[in-house]
């Protein structure tokens, strides 16, 4: 089953179509989170809008959802948290929502595996 259209905006990156949307989060205070699927639903993430420009973090961090980001070196089930590199994200535009998936999809990069409250734990 494919992902439903509706109120989604889509992007083509690395020839692949995803879709993105941005809503609060009612189960986390309202925060105001992006959400990137690609059309297979093999690639899904969160990011809290305006992490980095509001700096309340150290890093800013990513979650993974779905079964599909590049470095994992071991099968995971369920939510990860990664920090992310420093990006522009006090407004949501598609150069962010490419960097983000270009950044999960590329293969040589650092990860650094963190819990719910942003620290880092070790990687399975």
């Amino acid at each position: 089953m494919g992902v439903r259209k509706k109120h989604k905006r889509s992007i083509i990156r690395a020839n692949r179509l995803f879709y993105w949307y941005v809503k609060p989060d009612l189960d986390d205070e309202g925060i105001i989170k992006l959400h990137i699927i690609s059309e297979d639903k093999m690639f899904i993430v969160t990011y809290e809008v305006g992490q980095c420009s509001r700096g309340h973090r150290v890093a800013p961090m990513l979650v993974i959802i779905g079964k599909e980001f590049e470095g994992w070196t071991a099968a995971y089930r369920g939510h990860r948290r990664v920090r992310t590199p420093t990006w522009n994200d006090g407004v949501v535009t598609p150069r962010l929502i490419g960097e983000i998936i270009d950044w999960c999809l590329m293969k040589d990069k650092e990860i650094i595996s963190l819990n719910w409250k942003g620290e880092i734990t070790a990687l399975d």
